[in-house]
């Protein structure tokens, strides 16, 4: 039988296994005869099997890729993008910057955790789309299970613990969230609801310039594990059942809610 015990107290239950019958063998050698000391002694003898069959518990906390300050300060938006509108071949999805330099710590996070690669067949990106009411959205992006880098975690914990040791892993990862109001946008609806007829999802990080939107790398990544579901169907403890809707006017600073007004004045004037 093994007792699980939390490595907090693993000095304690060791000290208290070895002094308590230490003192018990000194007491018995002053006070109680030959014949009676001796099973005493036999007892220090088996401590290391006492030892063996506690099983220590250790907490570990393995962090995903997480992003810089200035990710958080300075994303701007998002915005759909397709090869031909009509199929919806191509479809995929910019995260928007307000600098280059931040465009280019998200690429990095993003290929963080798809361990440098572009093409995501592990599903190590997640992009969960979720359909409110009225023509509302709201979409997540998050690190997907990432295994291979859990289990690293754990043989790391484990050699350093111990091979019998139970590891307790808490996991902990960043997410995007966007909020999106299609009412009065078709064709950025017609995208959002493509989702479930593609294939592939690609993914871009892009960032302002001469109020434009310019990319920061030509290859983005290919998504695999991405969805559309409804609200009511959102399966419980997954990050979008945790986050409602959130409407996104006024929820950017107005120094970068005026540069997205500038980029849409582009658009506007160019279709």
């Amino acid at each position: 039988m093994k007792i699980n015990i939390d490595s907090k107290y693993k000095k304690m239950v060791k000290v208290m296994l070895i002094v308590f019958p230490i003192l018990s063998i000194a007491t018995a050698f002053f006070s109680l005869p030959l014949e009676a000391s001796l099973p005493i002694a036999v007892l220090v003898t088996i401590i290391p099997l006492i030892l063996d069959r506690f099983v220590f518990s250790y907490k570990v906390l393995h962090v995903m890729p997480m992003p810089t300050e200035d990710m958080l300060v300075h994303r701007l938006g998002t915005s759909w993008v397709a090869h031909d509108t009509e199929t919806m071949d191509g479809l995929g999805i910019v995260v928007i910057f307000k600098y280059k330099h931040v465009a280019k710590d998200a690429y990095n996070m993003l290929k963080a955790w798809n361990y440098g690669k572009v093409i995501d067949c592990s599903e190590n990106i997640s992009f969960k789309a979720v359909r409110e009411q009225d023509d509302m959205y709201s979409a997540f992006l998050y690190a997907g299970d990432r295994i291979k880098s859990i289990k690293a975690s754990e043989a790391l914990a484990k050699e350093k613990h111990g091979e019998k040791s139970k590891i307790a892993m808490s996991i902990a990862k960043f997410y995007m969230q966007f909020s999106f109001d299609y009412s009065d946008n078709e064709l950025k609806k017609k995208c959002i609801e493509s989702l479930p007829y593609v294939d592939e999802l690609n993914l871009n990080v892009g960032y302002v310039e001469n109020s434009e939107i310019k990319m920061y790398s030509k290859r983005g990544f290919r998504l695999k594990n991405f969805s559309l579901t409804n609200r009511s169907d959102v399966a419980q403890g997954t990050i979008e059942s945790l986050n409602e809707w959130v409407d996104p006017n006024g929820q950017l600073a107005p120094i970068n809610q005026a540069v997205v007004d500038s980029v849409n004045r582009v658009l506007e004037s160019n279709t």
